[in-house]
């Protein structure tokens, strides 16, 4: 009963009946009445016309209490079936949503216009025939793909008088660069229709009609139906079961051919002074065969690069390697400087993209969207990976050095940058500046140090702790286990093995060989289980460690099968813990032909490819963490078109606001392109960063729901496909239209005639 009203609480209005009537009633025993002689004569004369007045006042009170009941229904917006009302030649009230897609994929050209352009018009027909029509009173809402949070028009009446701004907005609509997410989209679309109206509503759907879009699971097969209710179709029927009708309006045509790049990437670290692989992925996804086809690679603004593909089959992908060196800077390099910058970071735009002119002329129908032809790459290259070693047992001899074997590893080819340093410079230094530090032979760091070196790890740092003679184990395990809840996992004990070197042990390699040690087990498996160790630290886990993080590449051959290297993950970052240290007093390793390539891997395998791909999807986020130590907190970020954003880093852990490492966070990155992220130094500097943004190469997929699919109650009984002139054609029966206006005229002339009466009556008496 209460769904005939759009305001059925507005109804408690209708109490106000009582008003009347209780002021009727008042007004009753206003007087005193005092028996008087003399009005006896007046009262004999009254009795004549006594039947009339009280006939006369309780009509008056019957209308007030009319106007009482119609005031509270206009209010409450009352609602009939059409077919009631339009004996009352009352106009049927009708919303009309209507969904666009305004998709990458809607830039495929149909005929002369693109597939945008086609839905656009269709539009601005349908709107402008409904704000002529007298048929019913309709009110648009219009809604597109790329954000159904926002309405583009929000229930907005359809009218002469509206429908010009209505159509300027239409016109208005671009499309979004980004991936349609049908399953959203939809979903929003059926959380409006589900709202608490009760006139009429009509869903107009126009879509290019991509299997991507529709099909759940396997895009590139044709099902008959898709059962899934999460599924787009399924999620049409089930909204279009209440509505007046539902309508699909096909905006494409049958160009569905498409060729795309939709990767590329860096083979491993972009490092200066080292041979760099590109990979570039080109696809074919249309059903004829392309041949000759040109794919060049640019860095910066030097001469591009030519890959050509002889021939590329239908669904087909295939890898272009691109080679690139990146020439390092000079600058000298060695103890650790404050003066002067700590990395040397350089950004380049990068661009993949298929030349099109080796596309003939029937060559180009097999590349019907243009914009995903190309593919960008923001490459921050580093001179060398920075890499800091803190000598706790420094000497004048270069060779009795705790680094000096490391130190030796900054030789061309490997790309690392190493940077001597004292454990008081450790206290001071600036730690995102490296990626990897090395303890070698340093058991004490101050409690604050101690505190960042951690936070620095689990935001994706790699620390390697090498003890030696210098080092006293309860002092090490105060400063590094902190009874399993410090950086490492185990607590050393004491040092074993034989000083004399008379006696030795060997490495034990795991089953399960680690990255750092794979290369050197592929080209030589016995060399690094002959080498001899004399002393090492014991050590055992503490109950508080997580096991899982832990992995032990590395054990020795005595009885105890000791750990020599163990590997822990911690958050972001890893803590590697050798049980020997970096000289040679312990063991041959560091003189042995295995120990260099090891610790060059080792050093590869902390960094990882984090440098090597830097591309995010349009509408996606990037996250910057920013060192407070090093950096100021406000961050900086211009687009494409070079618009200025500010954003403020906050803690990365916000339980722990002491905490140096910060976090700054760009959210809907939706414009392609490059965007140059600005990080300013407390010294002044400012450190840039390159991000890239890339279409979603899934709506590359232009392949088109088929006739069959189409044909089998895809989309329910209730939805149906139209074209835009049956669209102009329909009309729409079945909804409820309001009655205000009616009640209003009601109302009007009970009060006027209560009014009247009054009067006339009164005067009469």
């Amino acid at each position: 009963m209460l769904t005939w009203f759009l305001n059925p609480w507005m109804l408690l209005g209708g109490l106000a009946i009582f008003s009347p009537i209780l002021i009727h009633l008042l007004n009753k025993r206003r007087f005193k009445i005092v028996e008087w002689a003399a009005m006896e004569f007046l009262f004999e004369a009254d009795k004549q016309n006594r039947r009339r007045v009280q006939i006369e006042n309780f009509l008056l009170l019957l209308l007030r209490c009319l106007a009482m009941i119609l005031l509270a229904l206009m209010l409450a917006r009352p609602l009939l079936p059409s077919s009631v009302t339009a004996v009352l030649q009352q106009s049927q009230k009708v919303e009309r949503v209507i969904l666009i897609d305004d998709s990458l994929s809607q830039r495929v050209m149909v005929d002369s216009q693109t597939s945008l352009d086609v839905a656009k018009d269709s539009v601005k027909q349908l709107v402008t025939q409904l704000a002529n029509s007298t048929d019913t009173e309709d009110w648009l809402t219009v809604m597109l793909t790329s954000d159904t949070a926002h309405f583009l028009i929000d229930n907005q009446p359809l009218t002469p008088n509206t429908v010009s701004g209505h159509l300027q907005t239409i016109s208005d609509i671009n499309c979004s660069d980004q991936a349609a997410d049908y399953p959203e989209a939809l979903a929003g679309m059926k959380s409006h229709l589900s709202g608490d109206q009760n006139y009429g509503r009509v869903a107009y759907l126009f879509s290019d009609l991509r299997k991507r879009d529709w099909l759940v699971g396997d895009a590139g097969q044709d099902a008959a139906a898709v059962t899934d209710s999460a599924a787009p179709n399924r999620v049409v029927e089930s909204f279009s079961q209440d509505l007046l009708g539902t309508y699909i309006i096909d905006t494409s045509g049958p160009n569905d051919q498409n060729l795309a790049i939709t990767s590329i990437r860096a083979d491993g670290l972009l490092v200066a002074n080292k041979v760099i692989n590109f990979i570039v992925e080109v696809a074919n996804f249309g059903d004829q065969t392309v041949g000759e086809l040109q794919v060049l690679l640019q860095v910066g603004e030097s001469q591009p690069q030519y890959k050509t593909v002889s021939s590329l089959a239908p669904q087909e992908k295939k890898d272009l390697v691109y080679t690139w060196v990146f020439n390092a800077a000079q600058k000298e390099r060695g103890l650790l400087d404050f003066e002067q910058e700590k990395t040397n970071i350089r950004d380049y735009r990068i661009t993949a993209q298929i030349d099109r002119q080796s596309l003939s002329g029937e060559g180009l129908k097999s590349d019907q969207l243009s914009e995903d032809s190309s593919r960008l790459l923001s490459a921050s290259v580093i001179d060398g990976i920075p890499v800091m070693l803190v000598d706790g047992d420094p000497s004048a001899t270069s060779e009795r050095s705790e680094t000096h074997y490391l130190r030796s590893l900054e030789v061309l080819g490997t790309g690392l940058t190493m940077t001597t340093a004292t454990v008081s410079d450790l206290e001071t230094a600036s730690l995102s500046d490296f990626e990897v530090i090395f303890l070698c032979n340093v058991d004490e760091v101050s409690a604050d140090r101690t505190v960042a070196l951690k936070q620095w790890v689990a935001g994706g740092g790699s620390l390697v702790l090498m003890p030696g003679n210098r080092v006293r184990a309860t002092t090490f395990n105060d400063t590094f286990y902190r009874e399993g809840n410090g950086l490492s996992p185990v607590k050393l004990n004491s040092i074993a093995g034989d000083p004399t070197m008379a006696q030795w042990t060997n490495f034990e390699v795991a089953p399960q060989v680690h990255p750092a040690l794979q290369v050197m087990m592929d080209s030589d498996a016995s060399s690094i289980g002959n080498v001899d160790v004399f002393s090492w630290w014991t050590s055992e886990f503490g109950e508080n460690v997580d096991m899982q993080s832990v992995e032990i590449p590395l054990r020795l051959t005595d009885s105890d099968n000791s750990i020599a290297m163990l590997d822990r993950r911690l958050e972001d970052g890893r803590v590697i813990v050798f049980t020997i240290p970096g000289d040679g007093d312990w063991s041959m390793w560091p003189s042995s032909p295995t120990f260099a390539p090891v610790m060059v891997d080792l050093i590869s395998y902390l960094v990882g490819s984090k440098n090597a791909e830097s591309s995010i999807a349009l509408g996606g986020s990037v996250k910057v963490p920013v060192d407070l130590s090093a950096f100021e907190n406000r961050v900086t970020v211009r687009d494409p078109e070079n618009e200025k954003m500010e954003t403020v880093a906050k803690p990365l852990n916000p339980e722990k606001p002491q905490s140096v490492l910060y976090q700054a966070v760009f959210e809907n990155l939706g414009k392609r392109g490059f965007y140059d992220i600005q990080l300013k130094r407390h010294s002044g500097e400012t450190q840039n960063l390159l991000v890239a943004t890339n279409y979603d190469p899934r709506e590359s997929q232009l392949q088109r729901l088929s006739e069959s699919v189409l044909d089998k109650q895809f989309f329910g009984d209730k939805a149906a496909l139209a074209t835009t002139a049956e669209l102009l054609g329909q009309t729409v029966d079945g909804g409820n239209s309001e009655l205000w206006l009616t009640i209003l005229i009601l109302l009007m002339i009970v009060l006027g005639a209560e009014q009247f009466l009054g009067w006339f009556w009164g005067r009469k008496r």
